[in-house]
């Protein structure tokens, strides 16, 4: 049973980050230039959306009694690759546009994420 929530929790993330993916942003006008603050929320939210997604995978993978380096490594590939079909799907959502940065971001998120988890895991076990 704990399995399939945590794969729910997978599911329902994905579902989660694909949906902020296709809304559709207003198409900006070239002359205006975006402010610093919105270009660092911007990347600080594909970061966290990366590395929330992290987290749950390696919570669902070390379920299957996988090696950690295993999970980690799994878990941060996988946001990589999820970020680079999101990426790709942004090209087709009016008012977005595919970001390199974004992509960049989506990873380093994903391999925080990954190593938050191992981190608090083991403070946890160490703790018991």
């Amino acid at each position: 049973m704990v399995k399939f929530v945590k794969l729910l929790a997978v599911i329902a993330w994905l579902i989660l980050i694909f949906t902020a993916s296709q809304m559709q942003l207003p198409t900006p006008d070239p002359s205006h230039q975006p402010a610093l603050f919105d270009y660092v929320f911007d990347k600080d939210m594909h970061a966290l959306l990366f590395g929330v997604l992290a987290f749950l995978i390696c919570a669902l993978l070390i379920e299957w009694k996988m090696p950690q380096w295993r999970v980690f490594y799994f878990a941060a590939f996988f946001c990589f690759a999820y970020g680079i079909t999101d990426e790709y799907h942004q090209g087709f959502v009016l008012g977005r546009e595919v970001s390199y940065w974004d992509l960049l971001f989506d990873a380093i998120g994903g391999t925080f994420g990954a190593a938050t988890y191992f981190l608090f895991s083991t403070k946890i076990h160490k703790s018991s």
